[in-house]
């Protein structure tokens, strides 16, 4: 394979692993927010319920409750942990939707010869076709019909 048949192969890999990462990387900063939303509503929910049911009357439990409620309302770890939960749902939901791209980027990055010029071919084929549906409506079904 020449220079540049090698040079074109591992550009368009590249360009193409690029644009999953990137990708990838938006989806799981919005599943990283949600995520963390979602934990933090979860658990606030559950101190919250804990700080007002009360089986017995006593001012001392009232005030130990209310404390125990406040520092727990300021507990920075639901949110850290639903933040890195859902970041890395949303990258693995992400690269899932880039599969084909990926898997013909690292053929075009890893391999020599016909396995670089395939995966080459590959995410050019990707492209088109997306281009198509997203361009010209190829594989989409017409709401209106």
């Amino acid at each position: 394979m020449n220079i540049a048949a090698k040079i074109a192969c591992r550009s368009i890999g590249a360009v193409g692993l690029g644009i999953a990462l990137y990708d990838s990387a938006k989806i799981a900063k919005q599943f990283a927010d949600i995520g963390s939303e979602h934990t933090q509503e979860e658990y606030l929910e559950n101190a919250y319920f804990n700080a007002r049911t009360t089986d017995k009357v006593s001012f001392s439990n009232n005030a130990l409750r209310e404390k125990t409620f406040e520092l727990r309302s300021k507990n920075p770890i639901p949110s850290i942990y639903g933040k890195i939960k859902g970041g890395f749902q949303g990258l693995m939901y992400g690269l899932g939707n880039y599969l084909p791209v990926v898997i013909c980027s690292t053929l075009a990055l890893a391999c020599k010869n016909i396995g670089a010029k395939a995966g080459a071919i590959g995410i050019g084929a990707g492209f088109v076709y997306k281009i198509l549906q997203n361009g010209y409506g190829l594989g989409k079904n017409n709401p209106m019909k």
